[in-house]
């Protein structure tokens, strides 16, 4: 089967990457077929990223997407051709999306490091589109699920890896209700990169329509879990930018994978 990443951010919204770099490291580094780049509430990062993968004479394919802040939750919007409004309710979003020939996917539905009202929509913003007879996909975020590492002078004493409490919730909800249920990593630097990621025969929208696909989590590669964020920022403190004052744990992410 065919391996695609559905939600990746670039540093035209707040990913540390370049459209570019995530394109250069998936094509040498990883071994996808395509994916969508899915800065927030914005298609540039994903035209450039597409523009230079076609220059290149890369294998990988680049969708064109947005994460669409709606006025309950986040919402991947793949296969756009122009940026939507934000701020519209879930129902009027996922239609804007339609209309654009695109296909919408509730992010994160359960999330619960909700740093704005409009992050994580749950089980009403799922029931409300159902209701409406919307077609729509709900996802499996490889950046929840947990990687904890203890450390001591500097050795690694544990180690354990656990599905966060949100993505079993999205995935009793899409069982529930019969959801195509997608997995992607939300990777906001390159070495969250394939955390998850959806499997594929042919063709991947179609696919998740007709619920065709499979899923795939791998914690050694997961984003590492927010006990050890806490104690680098102890014991590496550095001045923190004003661009990171509301979002410690931002900052953090960012500059572990620097210093990486």
């Amino acid at each position: 089967m065919k391996k695609a990443d559905l939600h990746l951010h670039t540093n035209i919204s707040d990913g540390t990457r370049s459209p570019e770099s995530v394109v250069d490291y998936i094509e040498y580094a990883k071994s996808f077929n395509k994916i969508y780049i899915t800065d927030h509430n914005k298609i540039e990062g994903s035209i450039i990223a597409k523009s230079y993968a076609l220059s290149r004479g890369y294998k990988l394919e680049v969708g064109i997407g947005s994460e669409v802040s709606t006025s309950k939750c986040h919402m991947l919007a793949l296969d756009i051709k122009k940026n939507i409004k934000k701020g519209l309710t879930p129902e009027h979003t996922a239609e804007e999306i339609l209309s654009q020939g695109g296909f919408p996917i509730i992010a994160h539905p359960f999330n619960p490091f909700n740093f704005s009202r409009r992050h994580s929509g749950g089980r009403k913003v799922i029931e409300g589109l159902l209701l409406k007879d919307i077609p729509f996909a709900i996802e499996y975020n490889g950046s929840m699920d947990y990687a904890t590492l203890i450390y001591q002078e500097g050795t690694v004493l544990k180690k354990s890896s656990s599905i966060s409490s949100a993505n079993k919730k999205a995935l009793d909800i899409a069982s529930e209700y019969s959801i195509p249920i997608v997995a992607s990593s939300d990777a906001h630097m390159g070495r969250v990169i394939g955390s998850a990621y959806t499997l594929y025969e042919d063709d991947l929208i179609e696919d998740i329509k007709s619920n065709k696909i499979k899923i795939n989590y791998n914690f050694t590669k997961r984003n590492i879990g927010i006990p050890y964020f806490s104690y680098h920022l102890l014991l590496d403190p550095l001045p923190i930018p004003r661009k990171y004052k509301r979002n410690l744990v931002r900052y953090v992410m960012d500059h572990k994978s620097e210093t990486n």
